[in-house]
């Protein structure tokens, strides 16, 4: 009986040591599960990590970007108004120009009617100078040829 006692004992003892083996296991796949688990979140949360700091960097860049194109643009558009400014110094100059040139032409149209006017009577003086010594020359001519007359007679 006392046999059978500590036997029965014993196998409620193996049992019970099964039982805690098999929970042993089980606990201890668990634990290697959790484990797996816990490594594959570092790894997500390292990743996520890096990418926040990539995404951190990016937008530092864009922002440093974008205060580029800002300045770019004042630059263009200080640009933009000193082109304006010359052009329209330029624009007027050109018509500074344009009123001298037409003063210039109405000069030199007076000038070339003066001296049209000019030539017109020098022309008619010489004409005139011409004429009279045409005039005169026909009479020295005919001076000789009386004077020969004279003298042949």
């Amino acid at each position: 009986m006392l046999y059978e006692k500590m036997r029965e004992h014993l196998r409620r003892k193996e049992d019970q040591y099964s039982k805690e083996v098999e929970v042993k296991q089980h606990l201890e796949l668990t634990f290697q599960a959790v484990e797996v688990k816990v490594k594959t979140e570092r790894n997500n949360l390292n990743q996520v990590y890096d990418n926040c700091e990539e995404t951190k960097d990016l937008l530092h860049k864009k922002h440093m970007l974008q205060e580029e194109i800002a300045m770019l643009r004042l630059e263009i558009d200080a640009l933009k108004n000193q082109h304006r400014e010359k052009e329209e110094n330029y624009f007027e100059d050109i018509e500074i120009l344009k009123v001298k040139n037409d003063d210039l032409q109405k000069a030199i149209k007076l000038n070339e009617e003066s001296l049209t006017k000019t030539i017109s009577h020098y022309t008619g003086q010489l004409n005139a100078l011409t004429a009279e010594n045409t005039m005169l020359n026909s009479k020295l001519e005919n001076e000789k040829e009386s004077k020969q007359r004279l003298e042949k007679k």
